[in-house]
């Protein structure tokens, strides 16, 4: 298991202890924020996402490579429905801290329809390539609201979304009965700034929408990403909540330092990703 998804799991595994020590506290607890904040929740969700992907793996032999679009090219599905897990504890009634997790794997077969180059390999026209792609996403993020009213809040923050790539391209031809493959991967802190807005619109329907945006240049990475959600959940007695969600995220960056098969992080890759995903959730508050 890679080490990225070692701490994910980590990071869950923490996520479950907590809740299990907080489980047992009672309603009143969160009533002290509430109906606006939770004191604790957990938020299970199943997210359908359309997803376009564009990445050029360079070499320092051979130059800048091939733009490939997974989707176009590579006949990657453009949607996945994928599980979300989250996590948000108020610390006070202006201080809020939350983890987000999530997991894209897809994977694809096409035929090469022009020579491609794909960091220090060329594949040629007319090869079988399959292709295996995983985003693993952990999203940490603190929240300060300097305004709390009765029935709505707003407030700023600061989001680290820690993102672990990687990408394998195989290949074989058919005439030479040849087959090759090629690994690339990444785990890199692309961090942002945001703002959020929440609403009480009766006292069971709960508004929460927020923007982020920030462009960086942090050792090996250089580019920027923005994201924006709007949620409606309605909030059923003192332990449960039930909604939808909109999320939608762009990544646009320059990625120095790629490994490729050999372990050597001597590559770079131009990473850019649209991400929209349609959530239903389920909150377990405390």
């Amino acid at each position: 298991m890679p080490y990225f998804k070692q701490r994910s799991v980590l990071v869950v595994s923490l996520v479950v202890a907590t809740l299990i020590l907080v489980a047992a506290a009672p309603a009143e607890a969160q009533s002290e924020y509430g109906p606006l904040f939770d004191k604790f929740n957990l938020k299970l969700a199943g997210s359908w996402i359309g997803i376009s992907t564009e990445i050029r793996l360079d070499s320092e032999v051979l130059g800048k490579g091939t733009v490939l679009n997974f989707e176009d090219d590579l006949n990657m599905s453009d949607s996945e429905a994928v599980p979300t897990l989250a996590f948000e504890w108020q610390m006070g009634r202006k201080h809020k801290l939350g983890v987000r997790w999530q997991d894209i794997t897809r994977d694809s077969s096409a035929q090469a329809l022009t020579e491609i180059q794909w960091g220090d390999e060329i594949i040629p026209v007319d090869a079988n390539i399959s292709l295996a792609f995983d985003i693993t996403q952990t999203f940490i993020d603190y929240t300060y609201y300097p305004w709390v009213k009765e029935r709505w809040a707003a407030g700023f923050g600061i989001g680290l979304r820690v993102m672990d790539f990687s990408a394998t391209l195989a290949w074989s031809e058919e005439n030479l009965g040849t087959e090759r493959t090629s690994d690339a991967g990444a785990t890199g802190p692309l961090p942002y700034l945001y703002f959020e807005y929440r609403r009480m619109f009766s006292d069971n329907w709960r508004f929460i929408g927020g923007y982020g945006w920030l462009y960086i240049k942090i050792n090996d990475i250089k580019g920027g990403q923005w994201l924006g959600r709007l949620g409606i959940e309605y909030l059923l007695g003192d332990r449960w909540a039930f909604g939808v969600a909109v999320n939608a995220a762009k990544i646009d960056v320059d990625w120095r330092g790629v490994e490729n098969s050999e372990d050597e992080a001597r590559l770079t890759a131009a990473l850019d990703l649209d991400l929209t995903d349609a959530t239903l959730f389920a909150r377990v508050r405390f």
